[in-house]
């Protein structure tokens, strides 16, 4: 009888903690596919190193659970999943720590705790321990260093056996059937740049482009700036209209964050969409200096050329991209005077701006790239955010307009004209309210509830939709003798991408750049010929493009 007790207990000491983990995943998201208990058990192997096995359980699964509610929160703000540059690129901490919720607080304490009693708890070096929690390790290693034969055994290995097919042209759908612990690590590939090769994007018939005005040009990036044209959700920033401003419309890559994808789009006028991942975060470092790009075309052009943001450098690595991009000067807010502990105010950047421009001689064409802040999420207030993003878009569009209004004086007296373009770099994070609100009906999404966190976007949206979800507003005004029309401008951007903006920006310059012409070419193209997402983009921009522009 006490050997029976003997190995009973000792049963349970061997099998408990798999027991656990095992039972643990109620706490995550109730699956038991083979692929989620497979990176489960591998997560736990890597914390045995170190700690006891119980409280490398707990280790696991307060990761694990962390890690998917911060997918689960990314994706219902963005549309996006979490993939693995989000968790390895620290500097992006700043903007996912405002959407902490209560789950992710506790998985995170879970983790803390049980790191805490499994080192105080430590077992004895165990050799077995050490090769079983190197497995996930060497895995990724083989993943990150594509190495060939083994690295295609590991993924044939992980889809035939586990059923964990890695699903790169939809990573919502990937996260969703693997689990987030596989995602990330099918995520951690390495990225490969695009090579030089022959290409026919030029065979694109080339637009007829009138003279360029070369009037001094500030484009501003409104952080989340979003309007209806008709009242179902009209914003203070539609009251631009009312200081001489033309609106029309584009159309982001991005929704509800992302801001740099819409960057990149108006800065390369390339789509954000042909490269894997996010453009800033994946290629910055690999851009070569005097990368070709709408900042380029500037300085050939004779202008002094200035990007502005409010922000750290560092956020999506803008301080990188922008000195490979040609920028002459950047400015970000570890210059500026900010001492509050909210999103900066956008009057540091204004002011910046006006001083960057006060500081050339009265002659100097000049272009300038102010990229806001304070309107970032997320929103906090009892109508799901509405009142706390209208309040804070109303300040901000206060200080813009007072920018607008000294800007055009400053111009006047220089003699120079002036072109002011507003564009949203998308939507807000507002989609209970959008739903609301008659922006989007119910055939947008697979999931839908009480509040902003409850919608999830289909996986499949219609050409339409992906248009209507992507629809940020554009404003222009002009100033000053022999300027362009803005109302002419307006109507050749309307409903076409980011990508087209950029190609009308490019228009107010003179240049050799043969690139602008065809890009202009392209955009008068209608708006449902230019419905389209995703890689299906490489069939009009292809990858050798990319390789000789950029890299």
């Amino acid at each position: 009888m006490q050997g029976l007790q003997h190995w009973t207990l000792k049963l349970a000491r061997l099998a408990g903690p798999y027991a656990l983990l095992l039972a643990g995943r109620l706490l995550i998201d109730t699956d038991w596919a083979p692929s989620r208990l497979l990176f489960s058990l591998l997560v736990y192997l890597v914390f045995a190193i170190i700690l006891n096995r119980w409280a490398s359980v707990g280790a696991a699964l307060g990761l694990e659970g962390f890690l998917t509610h911060a997918s689960w929160a990314k994706e219902a703000l963005t549309g996006e999943t979490l993939v693995a540059r989000d968790v390895l690129e620290v500097s992006q901490g700043a903007s996912l720590a405002s959407y902490l919720g209560w789950e992710m607080i506790a998985f995170a304490a879970l983790f803390v705790v049980a790191l805490g009693v499994g080192l105080w708890k430590r077992p004895r070096f165990s050799w077995w321990r050490l090769a079983a929690g190197l497995v996930l390790p060497a895995m990724l290693g083989l993943r990150l260093g594509d190495a060939g034969a083994a690295s295609k055994a590991v993924s044939t290995t992980l889809a035939e056996v586990f059923r964990a097919p890695y699903l790169s042209y939809n990573f919502n759908e990937n996260a969703k059937q693997n689990g987030i612990i596989a995602h990330l690590y099918y995520t951690a590939e390495s990225i490969k740049l695009p090579r030089r090769g022959p290409h026919a994007f030029y065979d694109n018939p080339p637009a007829v482009l009138d003279p360029a005005p070369e009037p001094d040009v500030a484009l501003i990036l409104c952080e989340a700036c979003f309007t209806t044209a008709d009242d179902r959700f009209r914003t203070p920033i539609a009251e631009l209209t009312t200081q001489g401003f033309v609106q029309s419309t584009a159309i982001s890559p991005v929704y509800g964050g992302g801001t740099s994808e819409a960057e990149f789009e108006l800065l390369a006028g390339l789509s954000s969409q042909v490269l894997p991942g996010v453009d800033y975060q994946n290629f910055g470092p690999d851009y070569r200096d005097g990368a070709e790009s709408l900042v380029s075309h500037f300085n050939a052009a004779g202008y002094f050329t200035a990007g502005i943001h409010n922000f750290y450098g560092s956020f999506w690595k803008r301080d990188t991209v922008y000195k490979r991009f040609g920028f002459d000067e950047q400015h970000f807010v570890e210059t500026m005077d900010w001492h509050t502990r909210t999103w900066p105010s956008d009057a540091l950047l204004y002011r910046r701006a006006l001083d960057v421009y006060a500081a050339r001689p009265a002659k100097q064409k000049q272009f300038l790239f102010l990229v806001t802040v304070m309107t970032h999420g997320a929103y906090r207030s009892s109508d799901d955010g509405e009142t706390d993003y209208r309040k804070r878009l109303g300040a901000a569009v206060a200080e813009m307009q007072k920018f607008v209004a000294e800007l055009e004086k400053r111009a006047k007296k220089r003699k120079r004209p002036l072109t002011v373009i507003v564009v949203g770099d998308h939507k807000p994070s507002l989609t209970a309210v959008f739903h609301r609100k008659g922006v989007f009906d119910a055939s947008y999404f697979r999931t839908t509830g009480a509040s902003n966190g409850d919608f999830r976007f289909a996986y499949k949206l219609s050409p339409m939709q992906y248009r209507v979800r992507g629809e940020v507003p554009v404003f222009i005004k002009t100033s000053g003798k022999g300027n362009a029309d803005p109302a002419a401008m307006a109507g050749r951007v309307a409903e076409r991408p980011m990508f087209c903006l950029s190609s009308e920006v490019a228009r107010l310059a003179s240049g050799n750049d043969r690139f602008w012409p065809a890009l202009a070419g392209i955009c008068e193209r209608s708006p449902d010929a230019l419905s389209k997402h995703g890689r299906v983009w490489q069939t009009v921009f292809p990858l050798p493009l990319y390789a000789e522009r950029l890299f």
